[in-house]
């Protein structure tokens, strides 16, 4: 075949359009960082836990208050529950309890805000816990149904602040626990 020569720079330019437009549509749209995307949401996980636990005393922290906030994401699972975690739903659920965290975070810190208390860590958490979770929703593609979520009581002492911050705090801590390791579990069978 004979090209002229008002033709290949065309012919080249169609060609390269052709392999660009099957590359960019052979891509898989759900779990596209694969095992990348796994890693870096589990690295996000350790900092918010580190997050959690900066200048706080774990002792405090992990000590059972009389408050108890039913309406938290609560954990279920066993050590031997690691080996039969499946990407999607196990992303689903992260989603799912960080949904549930942040609207706790954001009800603790109009608490605050009206107690004239710091709240500063609480906004810094929250805003953390609001980018790992677009990050996991980029991984699953759609969101989750959204949680129904209870009315809270408003927080009435200093005390009482105290223990539903720990609560939540101690919470929230356990969960990144367990979705670390469920993450860097199935980074490993990837």
């Amino acid at each position: 075949m004979k090209l002229f020569p008002d033709t290949t720079l065309p012919l080249i330019f169609f060609m390269s359009l052709v392999e660009f437009f099957g590359y960019t549509t052979s891509r898989p749209t759900s779990t596209s960082q694969g095992r990348e995307g796994l890693k870096k949401l589990q690295h996000d996980m350790r900092r918010l836990s580190k997050l959690l636990t900066h200048g706080v005393n774990m002792s405090d922290m992990m000590r059972d208050f009389d408050r108890d906030l039913t309406s938290l994401p609560t954990l279920s699972y066993r050590a031997k529950d690691l080996k039969s975690l499946e990407v999607s739903s196990t992303l689903s659920d992260l989603y799912s309890g960080f949904k549930s965290f942040l609207f706790h975070l954001d009800w603790l810190q109009h608490e605050q805000e009206q107690q004239d208390t710091d709240f500063s860590k609480t906004k810094m958490i929250s805003h953390y816990m609001k980018n790992i979770s677009l990050k996991v929703l980029r991984e699953i593609g759609t969101a989750p149904s959204e949680p129904i979520y209870p009315t809270l009581p408003p927080l009435n002492s200093y005390w009482n602040m105290y223990q539903a911050t720990m609560e939540i705090n101690k919470n929230l801590y356990l969960f990144c626990d367990w979705y670390t390791r469920a993450l860097g579990v199935l980074n490993h069978r990837q």
